[in-house]
């Protein structure tokens, strides 16, 4: 895609076609975009149905940003980036500059490892016969070789710090120029023999313009006619040429310099190499001779190539204030003999950096299509390591807000991501409320997939205080186990949320199951339940009612009679269940030896016709008397009705009882 253009697409589907290909998108969780067709309506259109309306389906389509790290061998980019994240944070501002050094090197090897991968991903045969995933990983390699070769020069001007930075440079632009030290390498192995390969001349050249000097010598040594006194001369001029040691005096090395350079001028002049004109070429290019370095800047690929290797030639001793008018001039010089070539992003930013046009390269950093990981990374370091402070105050740039504005919009895309939720929290939690509130809105979206990945979001929602969030995944596992016939399970979560109408929801369906089937259900959930019970006025009657179940089981009918008569005068009945409880009441008082009282007879008598009896003239008044569904119901007996005159004629007969037991006087 063109900086200046933009994709069109359209959805193609029947209604679309009829409408114009004319659509309409909302914004859904998870950073995508929900389309459908739409008929576009203006302020003169008739407000009626067309002639085809509910003819179509309406098809909703799913939009959704591809990005790099959809590709697995990127993952682990993210994960390892996100412990260095978190160990600069524990660093904080008071760290020493080596410390915040190695943290950029860390991520700088993250990216070189991730580099590595990608090129073995690329050579797998799987890859190679999937064309869609072999574009993919080599767009993920040009994006992260720009990452790697913009963060190692950034951290050579503006981390490190050094007074003189060619030798930096000449490393960071070896690293980044490989293709002639590969092939240097094959040479050497062709021991005298190389001298006689094709391309021998053009990668001594290419290797001196990029200043690997050891390697060019290495090369010459094994030319056929090293023993020649050209080539010892070469070899003597490039053996002697001075490089800058940290600690050397810096007045003393400026003289040696010169001479050595003045010296080589002379040699070159006198026609001492005039016999072999590849070498002659080649040592003009050491002294500095523009011509020779104007068609070697012909041959380069981008403007920095050769730019360290011209500075270790013409200006060794090069300073970071220095380096900002010498690569101005070097680019326009560049764009002269290639103009032909357009400057790419890389080579934009490159020059930014060397300019010192730091606000600029920010924003062009923020373009690479890696989500924003290069950028924030980069940001959070500069403002832990506080270097560039006078310049973004200077340029009025508020650098803690372009921090925090960078990890947040990173934390929430990848809490937004597959599998990468937990990553995600790190960098919210650096963002204080705004923080606080997107973990807070996200967390609960993220598809549950394990009752385990749930427990772990649980501790996380608990660690920061989120009570909410805590309770609402609590509610969707409680839901799913249910949908699932899980109703052991289903309770407990249910409790755990502390919703009281999703845990009276579960409680009645076991209740009502129990009144059809005589089966109670998750009977290992109840007996556990203890002083959570209330949570619900109906978990309360299930977990005593589930008591009373026990005891009768355990023929403790005393201690059953009790508890039933307190459930019968505890008001938390459910109207459904009146007929079950007082069912449950009949072989208690039909047994010779009495279990219930004549006081507790009276008010079982009572709740008989002053609860159960009005609540079956209601059903049977609202929806007939022979109404299946409504009419109250228990797996004991076919119909309600038939059981109120034996219920009765029961609790008389237990009142008799009791009466002549409870005012007989013993004997003394």
């Amino acid at each position: 895609m063109s900086e200046s253009g933009v994709f069109a697409f359209e959805l193609g589907d029947e209604l679309a076609t009829r409408c114009g290909n004319t659509l309409t998108g909302v914004f859904v969780p998870g950073s995508r975009i929900a389309l459908s067709a739409y008929r576009h309506v203006t302020h003169s259109s008739r407000d009626a149905p067309t002639e085809t309306a509910g003819q179509d389906p309406v098809l909703i389509y799913m939009a959704q940003e591809a990005t790099l790290f959809d590709e697995p061998v990127l993952r682990s980019v993210l994960a390892e980036a996100n412990a260095t994240f978190a160990t600069l944070q524990q660093l904080g501002s008071r760290a020493t500059r080596a410390e915040y050094v190695n943290i950029s090197r860390a991520y700088r090897s993250i990216v070189r490892s991730c580099l590595e991968k990608l090129e073995q991903a690329k050579k797998s045969p799987e890859v190679q016969t999937d064309e869609a995933r072999l574009q993919r990983l080599s767009d993920a390699i040009v994006v992260f070789y720009a990452a790697e070769c913009l963060w190692h020069l950034f951290e050579i001007l503006y981390i490190q710090s050094n007074q003189l930075v060619v030798p930096q440079l000449l490393d960071w632009a070896r690293f980044h120029s490989p293709q002639a030290e590969d092939r240097a390498t094959d040479l050497l192995l062709m021991g005298e023999e190389a001298s006689e390969s094709d391309d021998y001349w053009s990668i001594v050249r290419s290797l001196v313009m990029l200043g690997e000097i050891d390697i060019t010598r290495a090369l010459l040594s094994q030319n056929r006619k090293a023993g020649q006194t050209s080539f010892k001369a070469a070899e003597h001029i490039l053996k002697s040429m001075p490089v800058y040691q940290e600690g050397y005096a810096l007045q003393k090395f400026h003289s040696q310099w010169e001479f050595w350079h003045v010296d080589t001028e002379r040699k070159i002049q006198s026609g001492l190499f005039a016999t072999e004109p590849e070498l002659e070429q080649l040592l003009q290019l050491v002294a500095g001779d523009n011509e020779q370095w104007d068609d070697g800047i012909k041959e380069s690929q981008d403007f920095f190539e050769y730019l360290p290797g011209y500075l270790l030639f013409t200006k060794p001793t090069c300073k970071p204030f220095e380096l900002k008018i010498a690569a101005a001039n070097w680019l326009n010089r560049w764009c002269l003999l290639r103009p032909e070539k357009k400057q790419c992003a890389m080579n934009r930013m490159v020059s930014q950096l060397m300019d010192h046009d730091l606000k600029i390269f920010i924003y062009d950093a923020q373009k690479l299509n890696d989500t924003h990981w290069f950028s924030t990374h980069l940001i959070d370091l500069i403002h832990h390591c506080g270097q560039l402070k006078s310049y973004f105050d200077q340029n009025n740039i508020d650098l803690p807000a372009l921090r925090h504005s960078m990890i947040y919009e990173y934390g929430s895309y990848l809490m937004t991501s597959h599998n990468m939720w937990q990553l995600g929290i790190d960098y919210l939690d650096c963002c204080k409320q705004e923080g606080q509130a997107a973990i807070e809105l996200l967390l609960p979206r993220i598809t549950l997939r394990s009752e385990r990945q749930a427990t772990k979001l649980i501790n996380l929602a608990r660690q920061r205080g989120l009570t909410s969030v805590e309770r609402e995944i609590c509610k969707v596992l409680s839901k799913r186990s249910y949908d699932n016939e899980r109703y052991g399970n289903a309770l407990e979560w249910a409790i755990r949320s502390k919703d009281v109408l999703l845990v009276t929801a579960v409680a009645d369906f076991i209740l009502k199951h129990y009144s059809k089937t005589g089966c109670m259900l998750c009977p290992d959930t109840i007996a556990n339940v203890g002083g959570r019970m209330f949570a619900s006025p109906r978990l309360v009657f299930l977990s005593k009612y589930f008591e009373f179940y026990e005891f009768y089981r355990n023929r403790d009918f005393l201690s059953a009679s009790e508890l039933l008569v307190n459930l019968l005068e505890s008001k938390i009945t459910p109207d459904y269940f009146w007929p079950s409880l007082l069912i449950d009441s009949m072989p208690l008082l039909e047994s010779k030896d009495p279990k219930i009282f004549a006081k507790e007879t009276v008010a079982i008598l009572h709740h008989i016709e002053t609860d159960l009896v009005p609540i079956i003239e209601r059903n049977v008044s609202k929806y007939g008397k022979h109404h299946s569904e409504t009419v109250f119901k228990d797996y004991r007996v076919e119909n309600v009705d038939e059981i109120l005159n034996l219920l009765r004629l029961a609790c008389a007969r237990n009142l008799a009882r009791a009466l002549i037991i409870e005012n007989t006087m013993p004997v003394v």
